[in-house]
């Protein structure tokens, strides 16, 4: 199992914040990039497995 990690997703332009104020009390936002065509929600505290391009290019 792939470690999870909390990305620097709100940098990214796939990414889309959570609106909805109980939904975003558990997750930052959704990626809509990683598992296109769908979005990918995010969880606050433990992150995603993975990272998608974006961050592997940062680095």
């Amino acid at each position: 199992m792939a470690k999870k990690v909390v990305p620097d997703c709100q940098n990214c332009k796939n990414f889309r914040p959570a609106t909805d104020p109980f939904i975003a009390q558990a997750y930052m936002g959704a990626c809509t990039k990683i598992e296109w065509p769908y979005w990918v929600n995010i969880p606050k505290e433990d992150g995603i497995e993975g990272e998608c391009d974006y961050f592997e290019k940062k680095g």
